[in-house]
């Protein structure tokens, strides 16, 4: 049974996923403004989007780590369903681009290559990196089984480390030489989802459940990210994304264990929950079209509102658009399992 805080934890992350997508539009407005509110606005909302990613690989590891199955199963269930979305989605992908470029023509091998290399619009790099992790999944699941509490602290102590050291090299322009093994998108991620979801007992971190401390310690680390930036900004003369991502981890865990003390009532906001949540996937694979056709509303609303909320309601309408195409979609038989 789906649990309704990671559907709305899907549904953030999904529109961080589209902001983050705006580029000029709004994500990097705070580059070329002197306005304070686009400029602390944009700056915020840039750094926060990048949770996205993260709470995706975080919500696939608290559903899907402690779920026992054969090899045949996932192959047949995970890995094969994800292999025909990326074939199906990247040729219309590539049929867009025959249609725009039709001098070409349609060639399979180039469309073959395409799903190989994943590289056909930007945000297709994602549906690669979960692959992997599904790839990997059975030996997740033994880790993530197998780990007690202690183990998940070393694994978020050396997350801090990898931070500080991140920060060292922002300021310094040093990079230490030492790497370690493991990814997070498909290691720390799924296995910090796990352990907040299913693991995290009322031990020395049991006070990270009242979402007053976890909601100031977000706001907190936020503001803290935002202030650097800023500050690098303006002594430096030039902008950095590296602040961008350096706390994105802790910023993913906080608001991860934030939204799962959040409490819906009533039964129609979780059914609707339940069901934007069920689109989420389905709106990543199409929102650079709807995004595309829908752009023209912010230089629009520009001309009447700050540029900024102008393109905060550009991704909500974006947000809602492609929800609506998925959710009508999702009524084909089948395509409901696929997406």
């Amino acid at each position: 049974m789906k649990k309704v805080y990671l559907e709305l934890l899907r549904i953030i992350a999904i529109f961080f996923v589209l902001f983050n997508h705006t580029r000029s539009l709004g994500y990097s407005l705070y580059a070329n403004t002197d306005q304070p509110f686009s400029y602390w606005g944009s700056l915020t909302l840039s750094i926060l989007c990048k949770v996205a990613v993260p709470v995706f690989f975080m919500v696939s590891g608290a559903v899907l780590l402690g779920r026992q199955e054969s090899l045949g199963d996932l192959f047949r269930k995970r890995v094969l369903r994800f292999l025909i979305v990326i074939l199906l989605f990247t040729f219309l992908q590539y049929c867009r681009i025959v249609r725009v470029h039709p001098e070409n023509g349609f060639q399979i091998g180039t469309w073959l290559l395409y799903c190989y290399c994943g590289n056909i619009i930007e945000p297709y790099w994602f549906l690669k990196s979960y692959l992997s992790m599904l790839l990997i999944l059975p030996f997740l699941r033994i880790m993530a089984e197998g780990m007690r509490e202690r183990d998940y602290k070393y694994l978020f102590g050396i997350g801090a480390f990898t931070t500080a050291v991140g920060l060292v090299r922002i300021y310094t322009g040093y990079a230490l030489n030492l790497t370690f093994p493991f990814h997070g998108d498909i290691l720390l991620y799924p296995l910090t989802g796990y352990f907040l979801a299913n693991k995290m007992q009322d031990g020395r971190l049991g006070f990270l459940r009242d979402k007053r401390i976890t909601g100031a310690l977000f706001a907190g680390v936020l503001a803290l990210a935002v202030l650097q930036a800023d500050l690098y900004f303006k002594t430096k003369g030039n902008y950095t994304e590296d602040f961008h991502t350096v706390f994105v981890w802790i910023l993913a865990g906080l608001l991860f264990l934030f939204v799962k003390e959040i409490r819906i009532r009533g039964d129609r906001p979780r059914k609707m929950i339940l069901a934007m949540g069920s689109c989420t996937f389905g709106v990543y694979l199409i929102e650079d079209v709807v995004r595309n056709q829908l752009q023209g509303m912010v230089p629009f609303l520009s001309s009447y509102m700050n540029p900024l909320l102008a393109c905060i309601l550009f991704v909500v309408a974006c947000t809602a658009a492609a929800m609506t195409v998925i959710y009508l979609v999702k009524k084909i038989p089948y395509i409901d399992r696929l997406i």
